[in-house]
């Protein structure tokens, strides 16, 4: 599933919560990964509405189907602030990682069964959608289907009642 579908199943308001949650930086680099410009003009001087700028950009490239948008969005949310999951993922498969990070294609090396079993303790943890998030988001990046295929994850990136 491509990172643009993934943005798409999780729902507006789930995106902009991730994008509240960004700082600057992530912004920019969100912006610049999808080709869309950062550039602030001179007449907006406070940070909040250099925020609001670049957040109605992102949102923008995100409706317009940018694909890189979508991509380096969940990228800098699951390494901002999903951290601490990503960790404990790769720790539950035994995978070695540098804080949450890893080269391992490992979706190709451990068994499916072991992969979904995972997920399913790590939602225990932590909230099913942001689990889904990161799991589908795997799946694209090393090129698997370990998750894309299976219901009970692509149900879990509905959004959220409540």
């Amino acid at each position: 599933m491509k990172p643009r579908d993934i943005a798409q199943k999780i729902g507006s308001a789930k995106i902009e919560n991730m994008v509240d949650e960004l700082n600057s930086g992530q912004f920019k680099r969100i912006l610049i990964a999808g080709d869309v410009s950062t550039r602030i003009p001179s007449s907006v001087l406070s940070l909040k509405a250099r925020s609001r700028l670049w957040k109605d950009r992102l949102l923008d490239g995100l409706s317009t189907g940018n694909d890189n948008v979508a991509s380096a969005l969940i990228y800098e949310w699951l390494l901002g602030r999903r951290r601490a999951m990503l960790e404990k993922y790769l720790d539950l498969l035994e995978v070695k990682h540098r804080r949450g990070e890893t080269d391992e294609t490992f979706l190709k090396t451990i068994p499916e069964e072991t992969l979904r079993a995972k997920a399913h303790e790590l939602a225990k943890d932590y909230p099913a959608q942001d689990v889904a998030i990161y799991v589908h988001f795997l799946d694209h990046h090393q090129h698997a289907e370990a998750f894309m295929l299976e219901p009970a994850f692509i149900e879990m990136l509905a959004p959220q009642a409540g």
